[in-house]
């Protein structure tokens, strides 16, 4: 072997030195003469030569030099391609490349193929369907690129696991279950009459999960490609649905998660899933998901650096429609104040909205939301544990929090705050170390930078003072904004922006995106009856101070019992006469004997209530405030308990509606660089597009046709459509997402 490989490179370098010292060009040497390599391989030959001598004509084949894999790599590549039999060797490329970092010429795949005989096998081509709502794939397509159903489906297995190693899982049903279901699943009516089911329909979830079957959860059975579909179909029902409700997916609206997720879920389906992640009690576990992904996901996006992180406080109380006796709370919307639930919902600085939790009743915003915020700032800081003794974040509310109690709590905190103050809170006579005015540097108004005196309502000598920027708008208005933040990190003009970039146009932008992902929609839920704790020391309060005002009025009082008691005849007396007249022209008519006895009757009643107003004459005031403490002690009667209501069903749709308003935040600003657009218009404007969607092999093609009476949006949008080409995005059958407008 060895000579042969010499008696090799003697004969190259014989004909190196043949070629160089002939007369003829390189490509008509071989033209006319007998060439032991080809004319390819003399160049290659040549420069190897040229460069490292004799090591680079010699012969290393048997030694393997040109394979590129080593074994656990050609081990992976045949595993890949015994799985992708129906992907072109292209897409194989790329999928090796991405996923694996394996780079393989196309030809290197078809040898490979060929020597393992898995040739591509083409699967049944597609041909395209007419879709009346195929905008919905942009929204799917979004949903996949974002990632979100990934880190969904890893959260639900963990509680799953988390679930099987207590002893819920363990509580077997022991009743007969013969008799519970008919062939076709349904709840025999022989069961819904039973008295233990009729009486926990409506219970709180705590009591539920006492006796339920864990084990028999579908959950645990479902695969993840199952599963990533319920969560998508979950997270588009705002727009298949018009309130946000699974109800409503057996709508003609509906059928168009037939494309969005791959399968025509019904209500039953969905709503049987949403019972059992109810039962798991995982919305807790999801909502710390998304804040976690989503602060991680737009901090990609945002290159500057802050000062200060600003968050953004809001709440959102929903309207409890129920005959029950359950917690109360202001509705805005409504004017009036009744049963609710309220949301307190973190944002970040570009009003995306990360956290939340809900609350039964009314949320007070000094101790939910600071407790938000700590539940936030934990999970945000999981790698190291946050500074404490300097404050880097601040906290933005309307000036529905701004009691003095609250700030104080918060100046206690490890946060800043900047809230606005109400009309009557300002007054001249509260501001001191007044600065000269400033013109406004990001808006028309003049800025004066102070301090400010407030008084505690409920501590009337507590004054507290703080920094404030009343502001001077050059329309005529005033306001005044509070906060905590020093002037070396933040100056006048960099608080009132903070405060007024919440939400542009008075909040409009807020309100338009909890009207579209359906934020105002209550979802089922339980009861529980518990004391009323705050009602039962009025009522001890009430029930003490009518007790001791008796005391004090003993004297009084039993002078007038006597004469109260001649009441009762006079009234009866006098209710029988007016029954004996009748009333024409407005006026009575009756005998004169009646009209007599019935002026002298009101005449006694008359001169007994001038009596009684003399004895209560010198305790006057006692005496308004007893039958004030009675009449409102008589109207608290029977209110001792009150119906908590269960929010963790509201906290697991509420989840999925906070990740659908960032997706939509995302095509807006960053596909379709429209930030100001409405989400509801947004929606209305690419949902109901036709089109039609193609399934091949490697590519999904979507032909959405355009609405030729918005050619200004259709413009945005397709160039928002070939931003999303660009990013390659595949659908969970492999193949990419291509996007047109015809």
């Amino acid at each position: 072997m060895t000579t042969n490989k010499n008696d090799r490179q003697n004969e190259i370098l014989k004909f190196f030195k043949n070629v160089d010292s002939s007369d003829l060009s390189v490509k008509k040497y071989f033209t006319t003469h007998k060439t032991p390599i080809s004319l390819s391989q003399y160049y290659k030959l040549k420069k190897r030569f040229d460069q490292q001598g004799i090591a680079g004509i010699e012969d290393n084949r048997t030694t393997g030099n040109a394979q590129k894999l080593n074994p656990q790599q050609l081990e992976l590549v045949n595993a890949v391609l015994t799985y992708n039999r129906h992907l072109t060797s292209k897409s194989l490329q790329c999928e090796l490349q991405n996923k694996w970092g394996i780079e393989l010429d196309i030809s290197r795949i078809d040898q490979l193929r060929r020597a393992s005989n898995l040739t591509r096998i083409k699967p049944k081509v597609e041909t395209a369907q007419a879709v009346k709502f195929a905008g919905i794939e942009i929204f799917s397509a979004l949903v996949h690129h974002i990632g979100i159903l990934e880190h969904w489906n890893q959260t639900i297995k963990k509680r799953l696991q988390q679930i099987k190693l207590t002893s819920l899982y363990q509580n077997q049903n022991s009743q007969n279950s013969s008799h519970i279901r008919h062939r076709n699943g349904q709840f025999s009516s022989r069961y819904n009459k039973l008295k233990k089911v009729r009486e926990m329909k409506f219970a709180s979830i705590e009591d539920k999960i006492k006796e339920k079957d864990f084990a028999s959860l579908s959950l645990y059975q479902t695969t993840d490609a199952n599963l990533g579909r319920k969560n998508l179909s979950v997270l588009l029902l705002p727009l298949v649905t018009n309130n946000g409700a699974s109800k409503s997916i057996n709508k003609p609206l509906g059928n168009a998660l037939q494309y969005a997720c791959g399968y025509n879920y019904k209500h039953s389906t969905i709503d049987k899933y949403l019972r059992e992640l109810k039962y798991l009690q995982i919305s807790t576990d999801l909502i710390d998901c998304n804040a976690k992904f989503f602060h991680n996901f737009w901090k990609q996006y945002d290159s500057t650096t802050h000062k200060l992180a600003c968050y953004y406080i809001d709440g959102n109380v929903k309207p409890l429609w129920s005959s029950k006796r359950c917690r109360k709370g202001k509705v805005t919307m409504l004017g009036r104040v009744m049963n609710c639930l309220e949301q307190v919902i973190i944002h970040d600085g570009y009003g995306h909205p990360i956290y939340f939790r809900t609350f039964s009743g009314n949320a007070d915003l000094q101790k939910y939301a600071l407790q938000s915020m700590e539940e936030l700032n934990g999970l945000l800081s999981e790698t190291k544990k946050p500074n404490k003794s300097k404050c880097t974040r601040a906290l933005i509310f309307d000036s529905g929090g701004n009691s003095v109690q609250n700030f104080r709590a918060f100046s206690k905190s490890s946060y800043y705050y900047i809230t606005i103050l109400d009309t009557n809170q300002i007054n001249e006579r509260k501001f001191k170390h007044q600065t000269d005015m400033e013109y406004y540097r990001y808006g028309k108004a003049m800025l004066t930078d102070c301090r400010i005196e407030l008084l505690d309502s409920k501590e009337p000598k507590y004054i507290y003072e703080s920094r404030a920027v009343q502001v001077h708008w050059t329309n005529g208005r005033e306001c005044c904004l509070l906060t905590s933040i020093p002037p070396k990190i933040f100056d006048a003009h960099e608080v009132v922006k903070a405060y007024f970039e919440r939400w542009p146009q008075c909040e409009k932008q807020y309100a338009m995106m909890k009207a579209a992902v359906c934020f105002y929609q209550v979802v089922g839920y339980g009861k529980k009856q518990v004391d009323d704790i705050k009602m039962l020391e009025r009522i001890n309060e009430y029930q003490t101070g009518i007790q001791q005002l008796k005391q004090e009025l003993e004297v009084p009082i039993s002078q007038i019992i006597p004469i109260s008691q001649k009441f009762d005849k006079l009234f009866e007396t006098e209710r029988e006469l007016k029954q004996k007249s009748k009333i024409k022209d407005g006026e009575r008519i009756q005998s004169k004997r009646n009209t007599k006895a019935l002026e002298t009757c009101q005449r006694e009643i008359i001169k007994l209530q001038r009596q009684i107003k003399k004895i209560e004459e010198p305790f006057k005031k006692e005496f308004k405030v007893l039958r004030n403490k009675s009449k409102e002690f008589a109207r608290i009667q029977g209110k001792e308990k009150v119906y908590n209501v269960d929010v963790e069903l509201d906290q697991l749709l509420t989840s999925f509606r906070l990740t659908f308003a960032n997706i939509l935040a995302f095509l807006a600003k960053e596909i379709l660089n429209e930030s100001s657009i409405e989400m509801n218009t947004l929606i209305q404007s690419i949902l109901f597009l036709s089109g039609t969607i193609e399934q091949l092999p490697d590519y999904r093609k979507v032909c959405i046709n355009q609405n030729k009476k918005d050619q200004k949006f259709m413009t945005k949008l397709s160039k928002g459509l070939s931003k999303l080409n660009s990013l390659n995005i595949r659908h969970p059958s492999g193949a990419i997402y291509v996007f047109k407008i015809v």
